[in-house]
């Protein structure tokens, strides 16, 4: 509601405005001094990046005795382990500053010789839900000997607790142990949106101490839920609020190698924009898929465009940003492009190094005309 004040005129006008104007100042004056009375938050961005500790609230408020007596640890834990940081002092207050910024939806208490100073609550975020934007393979039968599995959200995810929040069900809804390769640190892209799970490469390489103990981690002919468990927070401290389950069921194992000369390429026509497609027969893994095949021009040259993947991960999209010149054209494919077992181009992931040759080329090619 806005609210409009009107002068009143008196008689000692002056007198009014001379003292007002000095009890403003008085006030204005005596706030800058007054000392902090609780302990806060230091806001940067967005990001809470410190703490401030008033110093009567402390046994001995110098830097030199902070450092070594005060430390700020994770409230409701077992735990006093104190987290990183560097201690300073700031008219009236020592300041703490992590190495690594606050998390949001998280208490911190600050202890001093044993004894706790306070506690102070990171706010949760404003703005929506994370949730979980893909997994893949996104195929709904995966091999027997399935290497990898991607997780992408459509936020940034706290990171460093992946298997706390991710398992795998068997078909009769039981938690299986020792699934997936515990990592650190976790494999997650520089936006921590996208995180990579091994499953154990010990229980699929046949013949190894693993193998023979625990078996294949997947068995064929048998279904699966991959569950994300929705307490999973993002950066902001906000959940993902309801699980997430994928359900998938297990193919034969698969032990030969992708191989570029059996895709099927549909042809563009000269002088249009028409979008190269490629079917690769199987589901391959999506983001090599996406960052290992181009086309090469007849004059050696990398042809511009945009790149897809479809069809579940069996289908490249090359759509150019001029039109197709009559001519020769290139498929070139690096040999890191994998498919859902891990084989590459040049080898089977799962193999007998001391019988099983392998290539060693860096990439393959296959040709194609483009004609009227």
């Amino acid at each position: 509601m806005e609210r409009i004040y009107k002068p009143f005129w008196f008689k000692n006008a002056g007198l009014y405005i001379r003292y007002g104007l000095a009890f403003f100042l008085f006030t204005i004056v005596a706030a800058c001094k007054r000392s902090p009375e609780k302990i806060e938050l230091v806001w940067a961005h967005d990001v809470a990046v410190a703490i401030t500790i008033p110093k009567q609230m402390l046994k001995d408020a110098s830097v030199l005795r902070a450092a070594h007596s005060v430390k700020v640890v994770l409230a409701n834990r077992d735990s006093r382990l104190g987290i990183l940081g560097d201690f300073t002092t700031d008219d009236g207050t020592v300041v703490f500053k992590p190495v690594i910024p606050l998390s949001r939806g998280l208490s911190y208490d600050i202890w001093q010789d044993g004894r706790l100073v306070g506690t102070i609550a990171v706010p949760l975020a404003k703005g929506a839900l994370p949730v979980v934007a893909a997994v893949y393979p996104e195929a709904d039968t995966v091999p027997e000997n399935l290497l990898k599995i991607y997780i992408r959200f459509s936020h940034p995810m706290r990171t460093g607790m992946v298997l706390d929040y991710v398992y795998l069900l068997d078909k009769n809804r039981d938690t299986m142990k020792r699934v997936f390769l515990n990592l650190q640190p976790e494999l997650w892209d520089k936006l921590s949106r996208t995180v990579t799970l091994w499953l154990d490469p010990g229980r699929i390489k046949r013949d190894l101490v693993l193998n023979r103990q625990l078996g294949n981690p997947l068995k064929k002919m048998q279904s699966y839920q991959l569950v994300i468990s929705g307490d999973w927070k993002d950066e902001r401290g906000l959940p993902l609020g309801r699980d997430y389950i994928k359900r998938f069921t297990v193919a034969e194992r698969d032990s030969v190698i992708p191989d570029i000369s059996k895709w099927q390429l549909t042809s563009p026509k000269a002088g249009s924009k028409d979008v190269l497609k490629i079917t690769t027969g199987e589901p391959l893994d999506h983001f090599l898929l996406y960052d290992s095949a181009y086309i090469i021009d007849d004059h050696g040259a990398e042809l511009q465009g945009d790149v897809s993947v479809g069809a579940k991960d069996k289908v490249w999209l090359f759509a150019p940003k001029g039109e197709w010149d009559t001519g020769r054209y290139r498929l070139k494919v690096y040999s890191r492009l994998e498919d859902l077992a891990g084989n590459n181009l040049n080898r089977v992931f799962d193999r007998d190094i001391r019988k099983d040759k392998q290539q060693n080329k860096d990439y393959f090619v296959r040709e194609f005309e483009v004609g009227n």
